[in-house]
């Protein structure tokens, strides 16, 4: 195969052929210490937006104005999903959020606000086309309007939108949607994408044993505020394309539960997706990770060919909840679309609720209800190939392009090195693992050198194969430079 210069992860085993004595690991982020970024103005407020709790949100960092910006669902507490607001805040560093006055819409007998939008505000995903040439429509948003169709409006500015008013809706699927869209440019499939909630399967087709078990489904209906299983639907993840962001193709599935799924963890809320280094990354959100509280947690997903998705780390957690009863992230994550490169790391908001899915908490619970945070991830950080002893990772053969091996690593505690085999697995003279300088360092960028040369234009369009011996060391991925 052909990898170019792009940075190989290992969020699967495209390429890698063997693992010995290593294991590839999923890692976590970090949640920030500031955290919540922007906390739920509280009922008593003055504020236009006391007793508003946060939901989905959208964020982009405009590198032309050089600024965070983010939009944010504020759902009016006892209305419909189609009662809600968007609002609108910006950043300079992403960490400390403005809410500027905006003054663009009366809510609440007040234009003294940050409002975008006064209906339908928590399902809508934004984002800014750098591909299209269409200064009106330079921003983009989906969303879902009170009927359950997911619409398309555009924007100039990112603040004062227009509806594709002739088009809409522009995607409708019975049952119908209801969550955040989520809408963004595809390189590799060169169109729009939609990522789409909708309710396709009904549990008695495809999780028959929560009818049929009266234990599973007794706990469905408390975790889900009594509703009966029989003729509900579980949640799935749906995914359309197109050419001009109004005429899409029909939804499908593309990631629903399955008998791997524990009874009670089939339903996905929604997933944000993240282009990267030409795999599509996903993070979704999962119900639920209790049997007393509907409560969920953020898995990994991951998509090669922007079609066909799959999860990754073994379905293990990737943005947990917190098993302390006062925290902020108690009840429910909801990431942010989408997750930021930011320098060395990757940034994930996302909607931090100290609630259920049926706004209960213990009893006894204090500490905020509901904000935005923010979550940080060692850029390729999403799975490594650990070794806690001796280890090994063998890649399949590539055709070598490039003239430097750089690799993103954590040997610290140990050492890296790597060898590098033709096709056969004989090794290349002068790149055996005895001639690999070693790396015995924690960083995101360094280079591999043989005898002291880093040089490797000798080995342009050969098959090789690259052999990794690890020692107490960690590898996030590597790069042919």
């Amino acid at each position: 195969m052909k990898i170019g210069s792009t940075r190989q992860l290992f969020i699967d085993d495209h390429l890698i052929e063997s693992l010995e004595g290593a294991s590839k690991q999923l890692n976590q982020p970090t949640k920030h210490p500031a955290n919540p970024l922007l906390p739920m103005v509280p009922a008593g407020s003055s504020s236009w937006e006391a007793d508003m709790p946060v939901q989905f949100g959208s964020v982009i960092f405009d590198e032309e104005k050089t600024v965070f910006k983010m939009w944010y669902g504020l759902w009016e507490r006892g209305g419909k999903d189609d009662a809600s607001v968007l609002a609108y805040a910006s950043s300079r560093d992403g960490i400390a959020w403005h809410k500027p006055t905006l003054g663009l819409l009366d809510y609440r007998g007040t234009r003294q606000n940050n409002l975008v939008r006064t209906r339908c505000g928590i399902a809508c995903g934004v984002f800014k086309d750098r591909h299209g040439t269409d200064e009106a429509g330079r921003y983009k948003m989906l969303y879902v309007n009170g009927s359950e169709q997911v619409c398309a409006a555009r924007s100039a500015d990112g603040l004062q939108w227009t509806e594709y008013a002739d088009r809409n809706p522009v995607i409708f699927h019975p049952p119908g949607h209801d969550s955040q869209p989520v809408p963004y440019w595809d390189d590799g499939l060169g169109k729009y994408v939609a990522i789409i909630r909708n309710r396709t399967r009904k549990i008695a087709a495809a999780r028959n044993d929560i009818i049929n078990d009266e234990a599973a489904r007794n706990s469905y209906q408390n975790l889900w505020g009594g509703a009966v299983p029989d003729k509900k639907s579980l949640r799935v993840v749906g995914q359309a394309e197109s050419d001009n962001f109004v005429d899409w193709t029909p939804m499908r599935v593309v990631l629903e539960a399955d008998s791997q799924d524990p009874l009670l963890r089939g339903e996905f809320y929604n997933m944000e997706v993240l282009p990267y280094e030409g795999v599509r990354i996903g993070l979704m959100t999962v119900f639920s990770y209790s049997s007393d509280y509907c409560r969920a947690q953020v898995q990994l997903t991951f998509s090669r060919d922007g079609m066909h998705w799959e999860r990754a780390g073994d379905r293990e957690v990737f943005l947990p909840m917190s098993d302390c009863v006062d925290d902020l992230d108690w009840g429910r994550i909801y990431p942010f679309q989408r997750p930021l490169v930011v320098g060395d790391e990757i940034w994930i908001y996302y909607t931090a609720d100290a609630t259920d899915h049926e706004l209960r908490r213990p009893h006894d619970a204090g500490g905020q209800e509901n904000g935005i945070a923010l979550a940080t991830l060692r850029l390729d950080g999403f799975v490594s190939v650990d070794a806690r002893g001796e280890g090994m990772l063998t890649t399949k053969p590539f055709t070598f392009s490039g003239s430097k091996l750089v690799v993103n690593a954590d040997a610290a505690r140990g050492r890296l090195c790597v060898e590098i085999i033709d096709a056969a697995g004989s090794p290349v003279p002068g790149f055996g693992s005895g001639d690999c300088d070693g790396i015995e360092s924690d960083a995101i960028h360094q280079l591999v050198t043989w005898n002291g040369r880093p040089e490797l234009n000798s080995l342009e369009g050969r098959a090789v194969k690259l052999k990794f011996s690890l020692n107490q060391a960690r590898l996030f991925s590597f790069t042919l430079e």
